[in-house]
C-alpha cells in the first residue's frame, strides 16, 4: 500500500510536470576539456551557459572511456513481430528519438523483428530488448557471442535476457556458460534507497520497478551497479547494473515496463538509455565524477578539475524535464 501510494503520488507529479512543460528549445551548455594543470590523471573542465526562463539544477559528468567513439546505431527488438507493437517497443522508440533530437542528435534508431534480426549487420550497435523473449539456446548463445565481440545489449525486466540461467528451488538451471541472474519483487521503501555513483552523475530515473535484480548474483558476475540500490533484510536489490562480456557490455534493468512512466516506465527507461549512451557510460573504463550546480536561472560560467585522465566524455544536463539542458564534448586529456 505504501509503495502504491508513493508511486501514485510520483505519477501525479509527473503528469503535472509534463502538462506544464514549456515549448522552448534546449539550453546549450558550452563545454571545454583539456589536460589538467595539476598534472597527469586530471582533466580541467570549463562550462558556460546563458540565462534560463526557469530555475533549474545542472549536473556535469566526466566519464573515463576506452578511447574515442562515435554514437552508435540503436536497435530495438520487437519480440513477437505481430501488428500493434507494445509500449515496450513503441514507447521506447518514441522517447529515445525525441530525447536525442532535443539534444541535436540524429541517431539511426530502428525497430527490428526478432525473426529478422541479423547480428552480422549490426556489429557495434546498442540493442534493446524491452520485454520477455523466448529464444532457443543456440540463438541465445549467438547473441552472447555478439556482445562479447563488442556489442552493447540492454535488457529490461525479467525474461528479457536470453542467455540467462534461472534459479529454481535453490538450484541454477540452464546452460553452464549462461549468466546466473535472478530477480525479486521489489518491496519499495523510500528510506531504504541509495543512488549509485552512475545514478547520481547521470540522474538515472528508473528507481522503482516492480521486479529488481538480486545484488548477490550480480556481485558474483563482477557487475557494477549503475542504478539505485534497495537495501532489505532478504538482501539488496538493484534497479540496473552493467557488466563487461569480452569486448562488449551488458546492461540489465529491473522491470517490466510499467506505470508510473517517470520512475519505471518507458519515459524513465528511455531517459536512462539515452544518458548511458551519450555520457559514454556504455564504454566507461571507471566510475564517473560529477559536479552539481544548484538551482538558478542565471547565466553560469565556471570551471572545475576532475581526477580523471585519458579519454573522457564530458556531459551537462538538467535532471528536471521542464528545463531541457544539454552539452557534450569528447576529449583526450592524457
Amino acid at each position: 500500500m505504501k509503495r502504491a501510494f508513493v508511486l501514485g503520488a510520483v505519477g501525479l507529479l509527473a503528469l503535472i510536470v509534463v502538462m506544464a512543460m514549456p515549448t522552448y528549445s534546449v539550453l546549450e551548455v558550452h563545454l571545454y576539456a583539456r589536460s589538467g594543470i595539476e598534472g597527469p590523471g586530471t582533466t580541467d573542465v570549463r562550462y558556460a551557459v546563458g540565462p534560463a526562463p526557469h530555475l533549474y539544477e545542472m549536473v556535469i559528468s566526466v566519464m573515463p572511456v576506452d578511447g574515442p567513439y562515435e554514437l552508435p546505431d540503436i536497435v530495438i527488438v520487437d519480440v513477437d513481430g505481430r501488428p500493434g507493437r507494445p509500449p515496450a517497443v513503441t514507447g521506447l522508440y518514441d522517447h529515445i528519438v525525441a530525447d536525442m533530437k532535443l539534444r541535436g542528435m540524429r541517431p539511426n534508431v530502428t525497430i527490428v523483428d526478432l525473426e529478422g534480426l541479423d547480428l552480422e549487420s549490426i556489429p557495434h550497435c546498442v540493442m534493446i530488448i524491452g520485454e520477455a523473449v523466448d529464444m532457443d539456446n543456440d540463438t541465445a548463445a549467438e547473441l552472447m557471442s555478439w556482445v562479447s565481440e563488442g556489442g552493447r545489449l540492454v535488457c529490461i525486466g525479467p525474461g528479457s535476457l536470453p542467455f540467462r540461467q534461472e534459479l529454481r528451488d535453490g538450484q541454477w538451471t540452464g546452460r553452464e556458460d549462461f549468466l546466473m541472474v535472478s530477480y525479486r519483487e521489489l518491496d519499495y521503501s523510500a528510506d531504504a534507497v541509495e543512488a549509485s555513483v552512475y545514478a547520481q552523475a547521470l540522474s538515472l530515473r528508473t528507481s522503482a520497478p516492480l521486479w529488481a535484480l538480486e545484488a548477490s548474483a550480480l556481485d558474483e558476475l563482477g557487475a557494477v551497479t549503475i542504478g539505485h540500490i534497495h537495501h532489505g533484510e532478504e538482501g539488496d536489490l538493484v534497479t540496473s547494473a552493467m557488466l563487461s562480456l569480452g569486448q562488449g557490455r551488458l546492461v540489465l534493468f529491473g522491470g517490466p515496463l510499467a506505470h508510473p512512466a517517470m520512475v519505471s516506465g518507458d519515459a524513465a527507461l528511455s531517459w536512462d538509455v539515452v544518458q548511458l549512451i551519450t555520457s559514454g557510460a556504455l564504454w566507461s573504463s571507471g566510475e564517473p565524477e560529477f559536479l552539481v550546480l544548484p538551482m538558478s536561472a542565471d547565466a553560469r560560467d565556471g570551471n572545475f578539475t576532475a581526477s580523471i585522465g585519458g579519454d573522457v566524455v564530458v556531459m551537462a544536463h538538467s535532471p528536471r524535464p521542464y528545463v531541457p539542458v544539454y552539452g557534450r564534448t569528447v576529449a583526450a586529456t592524457s
